[in-house]
C-alpha cells in the first residue's frame, strides 16, 4: 500500500499563473478573462511531480474581481477552470479548489489571511499527513494564512522583494522561500 503523504494548498495567480499588466493604468490584477491565462511553463510538470511522490494538490485563491464589479463570477469562473486545465496539462491533478469571492472588507471567514479557504481544502481532502501538508504562495497573506492553518509554508517569489521585512514586522516568517513551483516540488522531492 503507497501512502499519501502531505496536502500542497497553492496560491493561484503567481504560482500557477502571471498576473496581468495594465501598462496604461499602472495596475496588476488577476486574468478577468479566460485569454488573459498564462500559465507558467514549468508548473504543469511541478505539478504532475507533487502526485508522483503521492502529494495531493489543491488550490486556495482570493478573486474579488466581480465583487468589485472588475468582471463577472462566470468569467471568474472560466479563468479558473482554464488554470485548472493548464496547469493539468503534464499528467498531474489538482483535487479541488477554494475560491473566495468576496471583497476584503466584506468581512468573510475565508478570505485569505484567514485560514477559511485552507482549513476547507483540509476538510475536503481527508487522508493527508498534516504535518507534510504545505501552503504554498507568492504574497504575505498566503503564508499568513498557513500559519494560521498550522501548515508549513513555502514563499514564491524573488528574494530581492522586500518581504523579509515585512514577515519580520508580521511575527512569521515562511518555512522555505523559493523561486517558483517547480523549485519547490524539487525541495520536497
Amino acid at each position: 500500500m503507497i501512502l499519501s503523504r502531505g496536502l500542497i494548498i497553492l496560491d493561484r495567480d503567481g504560482v500557477l499563473n502571471s498576473v496581468v499588466v495594465d501598462a496604461e493604468h499602472g495596475t496588476i490584477d488577476s486574468p478577468l478573462h479566460p485569454s488573459q491565462v498564462q500559465i507558467y511553463p514549468w508548473v504543469p510538470g511541478a505539478i504532475a511531480l507533487l502526485n508522483s511522490r503521492h502529494y495531493g494538490v489543491a488550490i486556495a485563491t482570493n478573486q474579488p474581481a466581480a465583487a468589485k464589479s472588475k468582471t463577472t463570477k462566470r468569467n471568474l469562473e472560466l479563468v479558473h477552470d482554464t488554470v485548472v486545465k493548464l496547469a493539468e496539462g503534464g499528467g498531474g491533478k489538482i483535487l479541488t479548489s477554494h475560491i473566495c469571492f468576496h471583497r476584503s472588507e466584506d468581512g468573510c471567514e475565508c478570505r485569505k489571511p484567514k485560514p477559511g479557504l485552507l482549513l476547507d481544502a483540509i476538510s475536503k481532502n481527508s487522508g493527508f499527513d498534516l504535518k507534510s501538508s504545505w501552503m504554498v504562495g507568492d504574497g504575505v497573506t498566503d503564508i499568513q494564512a498557513g500559519h494560521l492553518a498550522g501548515l508549513k509554508t513555502a514563499f514564491v517569489g524573488s528574494k530581492k522583494w522586500d518581504a523579509q521585512r515585512v514577515f519580520e514586522d508580521a511575527g512569521f516568517k515562511p518555512t522555505v522561500w523559493v523561486e517558483n513551483l517547480l523549485e519547490f516540488a524539487e525541495y520536497l522531492i
